[in-house]
């Protein structure tokens, strides 16, 4: 699941030619959805379309709905990714970004929301942001800084990129202790991991998902 603002075509880099394996929606208030609004259990009804067991991969406002996604139907998630997270912020947060997107119009603070974040220029990225609604928007982070956790534990990895303006190192590895979750540093990459560096994050999930299959078969 993609991050705050982007689309499921974000994920194009780190899919390739697998398209049968994945599976990356976009969510409420984004993309081909940019007429709603955000609202979680359409998210998490979405995801849980994929199929009867799936693992469940989420950068940001992606990673809230892949806790949802396991708090919602436990038995079904196999192994959880979570990269770019956990949302960091309170109500003044959504305040802020509300006064931002005001002022400088949903263009001009994609603009600037990308020259923060991202590593690289992305063309899908670029235009998932220019696209979307304000409200589609406030209400995904309203919804992701309100996060907790389940109480099921599958199998999972914290992923953080190195550059990451906006999750520290401790609050990633806290979330990580706190799900018994393995914890990864990618190097190359910044908040939106997936798309700063696609090839060394399919790496990792490939791995995690191999050891993950490995440990089921015994």
């Amino acid at each position: 699941m993609h991050t705050l603002g982007a689309s499921g075509e974000t994920w194009a880099e780190v899919i390739g030619a697998d398209q049968s394996r994945f599976s990356a929606p976009d969510l409420p208030g984004h993309g081909t959805r940019r007429n709603e609004v955000f609202d979680t259990a359409e998210a998490v009804a979405t995801c849980l379309e994929t199929g009867p067991r799936f693992h469940v991969a989420g950068s940001g406002l992606g990673a809230y709905v892949a806790l949802e996604v396991l708090r919602a139907a436990p038995e079904r998630v196999a192994s959880l990714f979570l990269a770019g997270f956990p949302a960091a912020g309170g109500p003044e947060r959504v305040r802020a970004t509300a006064k931002a997107l005001d002022e400088q119009g949903v263009e001009g603070f994609a603009t600037s929301y990308m020259e923060g974040t991202l590593l690289r220029p992305d063309e899908r990225f670029a235009r998932a942001m220019a696209g979307l609604r304000p409200e589609g928007l406030l209400s995904g982070l309203a919804a992701a800084r309100s996060w907790s956790l389940p109480s099921a534990r599958p199998p999972a990895t914290v992923l953080r990129g190195e550059h990451d303006v906006r999750v520290d190192e401790q609050a990633a590895r806290s979330l990580a202790a706190a799900l018994g979750a393995d914890y990864v540093t990618l190097p190359l990459a910044g908040h939106v991991a997936y798309v700063d560096d696609p090839r060394g994050f399919r790496e990792v999930l490939d791995a995690f998902h191999r050891a993950t299959e490995a440990q089921e078969e015994h």
